[in-house]
């Protein structure tokens, strides 16, 4: 095969959604949205049969939404090479690493292309950062809370991204959560409602990202849970849970992520745009 420059953005794309792409999402990122998916699966193959990706077998393909890729040690040696590093000290997710969590990362990786193209079509938005769930699972910060009771719990925060979005007048720094209806309301509470607040509050939330403000999306599978969820987050944050953000995943399009009423804040009833 002649390698081409399409190719290295493809490695790199990989790299960066936190080592791991559907063939539809390479689509999305680095092909024509209308006729690529066949040309994009063309290098894809070409790819995996150079040794750049990984991909899974059939048998493990069958459990699977899609066809997904990682970087092989050809793909990852370009890659580190781009930075200068040996493939000794760079950092790469390898393939077919946290299996039971690819369904979750695909829907997690969606939900960034989605931004990235909402402020793609608005020149009043730019995507300045994203952090993926990787880099809280390698470095976590740790946090104190009081369980409601008046027990002290220490947790440690892996939110599944943090990004920051610049718009006219201000930043927004966000911190995801995926909820894909595998816990139970009082989990949410006390997985993610009160260390979540905690953390936004902590000295460690500060140092890691220079700012003492901050959002928390929550992203789950229907109507009914998000209703339930958000609930749950008044009633045990009070005016808290107002940094809390529900929508559903079926809502989430480019044209409505950013700035369609599509989110319901803690305390509010009605939806509301995140951006004006």
């Amino acid at each position: 095969m002649r390698f081409t420059e399409r190719d290295g953005y493809i490695l790199e794309a990989i790299h960066a959604f936190d080592g791991m792409l559907s063939d539809f999402q390479v689509m999305r990122l680095l092909f024509n949205p209308h006729t690529g998916l066949r040309q994009a699966r063309h290098r894809l193959g070409l790819l995996w049969q150079h040794g750049y990706v990984a991909r899974p077998s059939r048998r493990r393909r069958a459990s699977l939404p899609c066809m997904v890729y990682w970087l092989d040690e050809k793909g990852a040696e370009y890659v580190a090479s781009l930075s200068g590093q040996d493939l000794r000290e760079f950092s790469w997710r390898k393939p077919g690493s946290r299996w039971s969590l690819i369904e979750h990362d695909l829907i997690v990786n969606d939900f960034r292309i989605a931004v990235m193209e909402a402020c793609g079509a608005n020149p009043e938005l730019v995507l300045e950062e994203w952090i993926p769930s990787s880099e809280f699972w390698a470095y976590p910060d740790a946090v104190e809370y009081d369980d409601g009771s008046g027990k002290k719990l220490t947790r440690r925060v892996r939110p599944d991204a943090y990004f920051v979005i610049r718009g006219r007048e201000y930043r927004m720094r966000l911190l995801l959560e995926l909820d894909r209806g595998t816990e139970d309301n009082p989990r949410f509470v006390r997985d993610k409602v009160r260390p979540g607040l905690a953390y936004l509050r902590s000295k460690g939330y500060e140092n890691r990202f220079g700012a003492r403000s901050g959002r928390i999306l929550v992203v789950t599978n229907g109507n009914r849970r998000m209703a339930n969820m958000k609930r749950q987050a008044e009633v045990a944050a009070g005016d808290d849970a107002k940094v809390f953000y529900f929508t559903t995943l079926e809502a989430v399009k480019p044209e409505t992520v950013l700035t369609a009423p599509i989110w319901y804040r803690g305390g509010d009833e009605s939806p509301i745009p995140l951006f004006s």
